[in-house]
């Protein structure tokens, strides 16, 4: 296969058509019709044509010759808000072949207000919290320089913090409002919908019929409403029944964040769970998922305490862990089952709890250790380690839980109607941001999904899976004219090697570029040549479906581009 190269051409006697041609590769145009061999002019940060262009002239080629061309790919669910403020390269994204992603899943720069934004953070990168909401924050983390596009979702969980707190109740009918009236706006300023993440207080404090309120604010836009689910355990088809409730309640597309089985006394069960989503979709409601192709999940070491423990905030769980009454109580609760929370100790064990990461200035020594090697190495209790490690790190420990099997991951991917979302920030390999020890996710995902799942097992065929990292992504996020290589629409696009397309991060060593990604084009511009970034960065913010403009200003289309 030639290598990707970019060079100079054209002619002095007739204008160059196009700014960027990409020639001979297989095109997959992201609607899951077979490859055919064909170019791709650009011009702009439009495609403007595509077929045989030899002879057409170019300022500037790709040789794409053996290659696949495929759209950009679209992670539905991106954790990057804080990241891209902070470093716009997105090198683990966008070397994976990502050029926009959605973030939002709980929190989001984008509805930071006084009081809750992280001053601290944006007094460190020199940045003023002068944002008055979506478009505002999307405008600036754009004008920061960064590589991919990004939109955002509105969550409820912020939304209850700024308006509710962080005690274990009901919200007031006149907060109620409240949050809906702010939701209201940051759907019409751009959000792409409403999120929420129900395992984790406060959002988990929230009644379904409080969902329903806000979800049909935000359906009132064109949105859609997006959700970590209350359980992927013990609890899973409940809380699935619970989303396709607000589904129908709302009239509004849902889409379950990382669909999976999450105890090991459910394993193997995933069928069942498609089953469930099938008659839903069979009665004309509009529910989907998202998927990354890990059987490990990653999250925070607090989630695996009981919700009453949050009650009030960290300085309260802080205080209740602390006390021995309270940690035998808590203790008492995981061992024995606890309604109202995802029991994911119980589930994992001390052996399947690996920490990821500690709060700046904690013990690194534990990282890269389970709980019980933990233990071990201090000579106490797994129980005690437990507590012992959140308080000695103010509650700031990630970790790693082995909760899924294979075959579940497995049948999911098989799924139609599944995108997938790395769950991960874009962050680099090394430097001062690099610390910790994330989930490989945030570096291999999508490269994991088109080398061991389509190319070595044949899970399913890769016109397919590129229609859903792309245009099926597209349309189940509600984000226009991309997603697919079609003219008139953005050049967004990416050139892989389907031979040695590969992942390369791994548990042990997470912070590893993938292989094969040759080339990624966002906007038009070349942002990775020969599997390297170049420096440039065109990411732009993306609108949602329910955005005002004044009167005066052009139309935009529905799920438009800043």
């Amino acid at each position: 296969m030639a290598a990707l190269a970019v060079a100079l051409s054209g002619c002095r006697a007739v204008p160059p058509e196009f700014d960027l041609a990409v020639r001979g590769g297989w095109v997959l145009d992201g609607t899951g019709t077979p490859a055919m061999r064909a170019d791709v002019g650009v011009k702009g940060d439009r495609i403007v044509a595509i077929g045989d262009l030899s002879g057409r002239a170019s300022v500037a080629t790709l040789d794409a010759t053996g290659l696949v061309v495929a759209p950009g790919f679209i992670d539905t669910q991106g954790q990057s808000g804080r990241t891209l403020l902070e470093d716009g390269a997105g090198a683990s994204h966008v070397l994976q072949g990502i050029t926009s992603e959605i973030i939002g899943e709980a929190s989001t720069p984008a509805l930071w207000i006084p009081g809750s934004a992280d001053l601290p953070f944006l007094t460190r990168l020199g940045i003023a919290f002068d944002w008055g909401g979506v478009d505002g924050f999307l405008t600036r983390l754009a004008g920061r320089g960064i590589t991919v596009n990004v939109g955002t979702l509105a969550p409820l969980n912020q939304l209850r913090v700024d308006v509710v707190g962080t005690a274990q109740r009901d919200a007031r009918p006149e907060e109620l409002e409240e949050m809906r009236r702010r939701l209201d706006k940051a759907m019409r300023e751009g959000a792409f919908g409403l999120s929420s993440a129900l395992i984790y207080p406060p959002g988990s404090y929230a009644s379904t019929d409080e969902i329903v309120t806000l979800a049909r604010t935000a359906a009132a836009h064109g949105g859609r409403y997006v959700s970590h689910i209350r359980g992927e355990g013990d609890r899973l088809e409940t809380a699935l029944d619970e989303a396709i409730t607000i589904a129908e309640q709302a009239d509004i597309p849902v889409v379950v964040y990382h669909l999976k089985v999450a105890t090991r006394s459910k394993w193997k069960s995933m069928p069942a769970i498609v089953a469930r989503i099938e008659r839903a979709r069979a009665r004309g409601l509009d529910v989907s998922a998202t998927a990354y192709p890990y059987p490990v999940a990653g999250t925070s070491l607090d989630a695996s305490l009981p919700d009453w423990v949050h009650d009030g905030g960290d300085t309260a769980m802080l205080r209740r862990i602390a006390d021995p009454a309270t940690r035998a109580r808590i203790k008492r609760d995981i061992t024995r089952g606890h309604d109202g929370w995802e029991n994911f100790l119980r589930s994992a064990g001390f052996d399947g709890v690996t920490i990821a990461d500690v709060r700046q200035g904690g013990d690194t020594s534990v990282i890269g250790r389970t709980l019980t090697e933990v233990a071990q190495q201090r000579g106490r209790d797994p129980w005690d380690v437990f507590f012992d490690l959140l308080i000695e790190h103010d509650g700031h420990v990630a970790a790693l839980y082995a909760l899924m099997h294979e075959d579940d991951v497995r049948e999911v991917l098989r799924q139609p109607w599944v995108s997938i979302g790395s769950d991960s920030s874009a962050q680099p390999a090394d430097g001062p941001m690099a610390v910790g020890r994330p989930h490989p996710r945030g570096f291999g995902t999508f490269p994991r999904v088109l080398g061991r799942y389509v190319r070595d097992e044949q899970l399913v065929a890769l016109p397919e899976m590129i229609r859903r990292m792309t245009s099926g992504a597209a349309a189940q996020m509600g984000i226009a004219e991309r997603g697919q290589l079609r003219p008139g629409w953005f050049a967004d696009l990416v050139a892989f090697d389907p031979a040695t397309i590969r992942d390369r991060a791994t548990f042990e060593r997470p912070r590893q570029y993938p292989e094969g990604m040759r080339a990624v084009v966002v906007n038009g511009v070349v942002t990775v040549r020969d599997g390297k970034l170049t420096g440039q960065r065109a990411g732009r913010g993306l609108l949602g479906p329910g955005v005002v403009r004044p009167a005066t200003a052009a139309p935009v289309p529905v799920g438009g581009t800043r």
